[in-house]
């Protein structure tokens, strides 16, 4: 699908969440996406994404200046989160239907995966979904990775259906194993602790693992998570 005149519809709208260590240092701990709704001072990113207790900040594609953010509403369970900033970052995006979402449809997901300071777009499809407590995630067919948590999921229109949250994958039970053993307990040989040194290069692996599947968070669930609050987002804008 050429989903460029989409692409150059939202490309304003979507930006690099990051976690940064204190306001002084502004040492990266952590990086993510995000989507504009609304009137440019919201954000809908993943709760996984953001540190409550740490400084959280949204950049766009390839700037260094960046706004602070402020948690607004937050749900770990859904893993769902909306930031806010003091002054408008542009023009929302138009939010979607996901329950009209049909197994074989024609996507394209927006982010900033692997640290990568740019915006980047993928090609999806929709695969099918996952139940999991009340509600279904969206099964998608994309080259989804560390980073593109909390960004956008587009239909064919340009309308934000989903928000990507997880990608599907893991480790063989000896991997696990390894990985969840004490490194103490292990010996140490010329100076170096190679359960410790395997641990590091497994947790990379599955940082970077990519097996071209994904899940996104339902459009219709960020939603309807939001009506119980005050912070009730329009559908079209």
């Amino acid at each position: 699908m050429d989903f460029s005149k989409q692409f150059e519809q939202i490309k304003g709208s979507v930006v690099n969440i990051c976690v940064l260590n204190s306001p002084k240092e502004k040492k990266v701990i952590s990086s993510g996406s995000g989507v504009v709704i609304g009137d440019g001072t919201k954000i809908i990113t993943c709760s996984h994404c953001i540190k409550p207790n740490l400084l959280n900040i949204a950049r766009f594609s390839g700037e260094d200046n960046a706004r602070e953010c402020k948690i607004t509403f937050n749900d770990p369970i859904k893993d769902i989160a909306i930031l806010e900033v003091d002054k408008s970052l542009g023009k929302g995006v138009r939010m979607g239907d996901s329950s009209a979402v049909k197994i074989g449809q024609e996507a394209f997901v927006v982010g900033f995966p692997l640290n990568i300071k740019k915006i980047t777009a993928l090609s999806a499809n929709i695969a099918g979904f996952e139940p999991v407590d009340g509600f279904e995630l969206i099964r998608i067919d994309s080259s989804i990775n560390h980073g593109n948590s909390g960004g956008p999921l587009f239909n064919s229109e340009g309308e934000l259906v989903g928000i990507v949250n997880a990608k599907h994958g893991g480790l063989s039970y000896i991997l696990t194993e390894v990985q969840q053993a004490k490194s103490k307990e292990m010996e140490v040989i010329g100076g170096t602790n190679l359960v410790k040194f395997i641990q590091i290069l497994i947790k990379q692996m599955q940082r970077n693992l990519n097996l071209g599947i994904g899940y996104a968070i339902p459009i219709n669930t960020v939603v309807n998570s939001l009506k119980s609050s005050n912070l009730l987002i329009k559908r079209k804008l």
